[in-house]
């Protein structure tokens, strides 16, 4: 089991978003993965929007989940706004928990996975309908007893003032400080953004494939015990 733990986390590749970008997309996640690896994580997160829509083509499918497949480390994921389970949702053709180092989280009220070799439990909700009664964070249950490390997942809009309150999939402040996680990989903010005054480590990581912000970005984060993350934000 890892005394220290480190971790890589993406979201928001948007792969397939349109017939121009297909190539550009999977190059640009091709060059993450090798950036990622890189810095020998123990566990890697992708916090959803691995794909632009539920359209994406059976080849990027395909393709990606080979790639994954190669990974010598975990991967823990959830599907995003983008690429949500609705009807003929790319998780329904096609199961990514048939890859024998992924766990995809899909449960709508939750799911809760242990990852034995490294003493870490995840926990993250699957978008079905991307709107303002979903909350992402809404009900994290407790910090499981038998792990060492317990990492959150979450995909929506971070909500500080009360005007925004009708957005959809919306992570409230109460949420964040209800998670007893060491760390929350969050999705769906295109520029990284590492939120202060909370209870526990909430990071977005921004997007690999989007300028916005400081640029196409991903996160590592050094998880030790008594100790806040040590959280680098990545530009590729």
């Amino acid at each position: 089991m890892e005394q220290n733990l480190r971790l890589a986390h993406f979201s928001d590749v948007h792969l397939d978003k349109d017939t121009e970008s297909a190539d550009f997309t999977r190059n640009a996640f091709d060059n993450l993965l090798k950036e990622v690896l890189f810095h020998n994580p123990s566990l890697l997160l992708i916090a959803g929007d691995l794909f632009d829509s539920n359209d994406a083509s059976d080849y990027t499918i395909e393709w990606v989940m080979e790639k994954l497949s190669n990974l010598t480390i975990p991967v823990a994921m959830i599907p995003g706004n983008h690429d949500s389970l609705e009807q003929g949702s790319v998780y329904y053709r096609y199961d990514f928990n048939l890859i024998p180092n992924v766990d995809f989280l899909s449960q709508e009220d939750g799911g809760l996975i242990y990852i034995t070799s490294i003493g870490v439990s995840v926990w993250g909700k699957g978008i079905k309908k991307h709107d303002r009664k979903f909350r992402p964070l809404k009900n994290c249950p407790p910090r499981p007893k038998y792990s060492k490390w317990y990492i959150g997942l979450g995909h929506g809009l971070f909500i500080d003032d009360e005007t925004q309150a009708h957005r959809a999939s919306p992570i409230l402040m109460e949420d964040l400080n209800n998670c007893d996680c060491d760390y929350l990989a969050l999705g769906h903010h295109h520029a990284a953004l590492h939120l202060q005054n909370v209870a526990t480590t909430a990071v977005y990581s921004g997007s690999p494939t989007d300028d916005v912000g400081r640029g196409p970005t991903y996160v590592v984060a050094d998880l030790k015990q008594y100790k806040k993350p040590d959280v680098k934000i990545f530009t590729l």
